[in-house]
């Protein structure tokens, strides 16, 4: 257990309005969790809730501002996205990533489009987030709902069932996707790139990998070859570009 294990369910918010005898989800869901921690962070924003509308799964990375690309097209990835009314005309866009495709994943699965293109129509705050780093992810909703104009924030949601691992180690392959820059945490403020969560020592991606028997085909070169993707990538989100 980490050193944050005992700890973490006593920092947060108290009261739950994400109860688990309410929905249907599979223990460990990374879905569930990054729901529940959500709520927390929306708890003091008065009647967050009107002009809520939740798409499971979601047909468009965001209603009728995004496009999908071919390889989204082609390997039907399908979130689930939570479109949160704010001022005027201005939502935030809270999207539930669970890697959802249909077939084997490939390593070009850790290429996020939706962060990015979110930036390229304009959101003034777009971030990434995951709930194996709860602070973090609330901080981000809280920081999403308050800024002007529209909010995007695209999650990552470890699935046990679907990326065929044991449901305890729904936090700790969360913590991995990060330390291995795998899905590196980061916010993008009128354009500005900024990493939220840096390790200066990185895990190698295999750490990452291994845990997960949906990448059990993977070969050593394939490995290899989204080591270097991931080094690259990261290395221009410390530069603070994308």
């Amino acid at each position: 257990m980490d050193k944050f294990g005992l700890y973490v369910s006593q920092l947060l918010p108290f009261k739950e309005h994400f109860l688990p005898q309410a929905h249907r989800a599979c223990m460990g869901c990374g879905v569930a969790l990054g729901v529940r921690q959500a709520y927390k962070a929306l708890e003091e924003t008065r009647d967050w809730m009107k002009g809520t509308s939740w798409e499971i799964p979601c047909k468009q990375p965001l209603p009728g501002s995004l496009i999908k690309s071919k390889k989204e097209e082609k390997e039907e990835i399908r979130p689930s996205l939570l479109n949160i009314e704010k001022r005027g005309e201005a939502r935030l866009f809270l999207c539930f990533d669970n890697e959802a495709v249909e077939g084997k994943p490939t390593p070009t699965v850790f290429k996020k489009w939706y962060p990015s293109v979110a930036v390229a129509r304009g959101f003034h705050y777009v971030a990434t987030a995951c709930p194996s780093y709860p602070f973090d992810l609330i901080d981000k909703v809280k920081r999403g709902m308050e800024s002007e104009g529209s909010s995007y924030i695209h999650i990552l949601s470890p699935c046990p069932v679907g990326w065929d691992f044991d449901s305890e180690l729904t936090v700790n392959i969360g913590r991995y996707a990060v330390e291995c820059a795998v899905f590196p945490l980061y916010e993008v403020v009128t354009g500005s790139y900024r990493l939220t969560i840096d390790h200066p020592k990185l895990r190698p991606v295999e750490h990452y990998l291994r845990l997960q028997n949906r990448f059990k085909h993977f070969k050593q070169k394939e490995i290899i070859e989204i080591q270097v993707e991931v080094d690259r990538e990261y290395a221009k989100l410390r530069e603070g570009k994308m």
